[in-house]
C-alpha cells in the first residue's frame, strides 16, 4: 500500500507575491488543475491515498464552482481515498458543503479528531497527525519552529515534507513536490522525495542605454525572455540609463510578452541620463519643472523618473502613458 504526501497545494490561489487581478481566472483554472495533476500522479504510483497537509486554498472566500471542480477530481478517482489536514480557517471554507465525496476526508488539525478505515487509522491531538498503518508502527506528523510539516517514525530518520509547488520568489530555489510513502508486512518499507513542479521562478536583469528606444526595449526583452520555457514566472527588473524623457510602459511590455511567457513581472529600475548643468541658467518653465524635480529628495528615483517623464512630455505636447 502507498500513500501520497504534500503540502500547501493553494487551490484556487496564485502563487505569486504580486497578481494581477485581471488574471484571476487563469489562476483559478492553473489551481483546479494542479489538484488533479497531484491526483493523476497517484495511479502511476499505484498509491491508495493522498495526504495533504496545511493550506488547500489559500483564499479567504473562494467559489462554489472551485469546490465543485475540487470535488470533481476526487470523485474521479473513487479508488482514492483524500485527506485533508487542514486549519481551522482552510477547514471552514469547505465542510459546510453536504456534497462532500466519500472517498474525501478533511480533518482540523486544530482539534481533537479521528478518522479509521480498513488500512488506515489517524488521530489528531495537540495539532499533531498519528498515523498508523494496519499494525505498524504510528508515524507523527507535526509544524516544526519554521512552520513546515515533518513526518517522523520512518526509518530514514525525520524528513520535512515537500510543498507542492514553489509559493513565490523568494522560495523557489527550496526543493518541492511530493512524497511517497509505501508499508508492507505490518511496516513502513520505504520512503521517497520526487521533486516535481510545472513551473520554475526566474528573476532576469535587461540593461538599458541612453539611445535605446521602446522598440530595442522590447526587442531586448523577447531576446531575454526566449531563454525560459512559457512555464516560468518571470520577474524582470529594467536597469541602466535611459533618455530624458523615456517611460518604460510597463502594461504595455506585459502585453506583449504575455503570449511568450505565462507571467511576467516588470520592475523599472532606471535612471534618467540628465545633464543637470544645461538646466542651470535655463528660466523656461520646463526648466524650472525639472529642476524642482530634480531637488525633492523625497522622491524614490522610480517617482522621480515618472515623474519628469510625464511633466516633460505633456510640456513638449507629446502623449503620456495611462500606465
Amino acid at each position: 500500500m502507498k500513500i501520497i504526501f504534500c503540502t500547501d497545494i493553494l487551490l484556487g490561489a496564485a502563487c505569486t507575491e504580486n497578481v494581477d487581478v485581471k488574471l484571476s481566472n487563469k489562476w483559478k483554472a492553473l489551481r483546479t488543475e494542479k489538484f488533479s495533476e497531484l491526483a493523476d500522479k497517484a495511479i502511476p504510483e499505484n498509491a491508495s491515498y493522498i495526504a495533504i497537509m496545511g493550506t488547500l486554498f489559500g483564499q479567504e472566500r473562494i467559489s462554489e464552482t472551485t469546490l465543485d471542480s475540487l470535488f470533481q477530481v476526487v470523485t474521479d478517482q473513487k479508488y482514492i481515498t483524500f485527506l485533508a489536514f487542514l486549519s481551522q480557517a482552510e477547514y471552514s471554507r469547505i465542510s459546510y458543503r453536504n456534497n462532500i465525496p466519500e472517498n474525501l476526508h478533511i480533518i482540523c488539525v486544530e482539534m481533537a479528531d479521528s478518522y479509521r478505515d480498513d488500512n488506515v487509522f489517524v488521530c489528531i491531538s495537540d495539532k499533531k497527525i498519528q498515523m498508523q498503518f494496519n499494525e505498524s508502527t504510528p508515524i507523527v506528523i507535526s509544524k516544526n519552529e519554521e512552520g513546515n510539516y515533518v513526518i517522523t517514525g520512518i526509518k530514514e530518520g525525520d524528513k520535512e515534507l515537500l510543498h507542492f509547488e514553489a509559493t513565490g520568489y523568494d522560495d523557489a530555489t527550496a526543493k518541492y513536490g511530493y512524497s511517497v510513502l509505501e508499508w508492507s508486512d505490518g511496516a513502513i518499507s520505504t520512503y521517497k522525495e520526487i521533486e516535481d513542479n510545472k513551473f520554475s521562478y526566474q528573476t532576469i536583469e535587461v540593461k538599458l542605454f541612453p539611445e535605446d528606444n521602446q522598440k530595442e526595449l522590447v526587442r531586448k526583452l523577447i531576446a531575454a525572455v526566449s531563454q525560459f520555457k512559457y512555464e516560468t514566472f518571470l520577474r524582470i527588473n529594467i536597469t541602466g540609463k535611459t533618455e530624458f524623457g523615456f517611460m518604460v510602459k510597463k502594461d504595455e511590455i506585459t502585453r506583449q510578452l504575455k503570449s511568450r511567457i505565462f507571467f511576467v513581472e516588470v520592475y523599472d529600475n532606471t535612471m534618467m541620463d540628465i545633464d543637470e548643468a544645461s538646466f542651470d541658467n535655463d528660466i523656461s518653465l520646463r526648466s524650472e519643472f525639472v529642476r524642482l524635480a530634480l531637488q525633492d529628495n523625497s522622491l524614490s528615483e522610480a517617482e522621480r523618473n515618472r515623474i519628469l517623464s510625464c511633466g516633460w512630455n505633456v510640456l513638449n505636447g507629446k502623449e503620456v502613458s495611462a500606465e
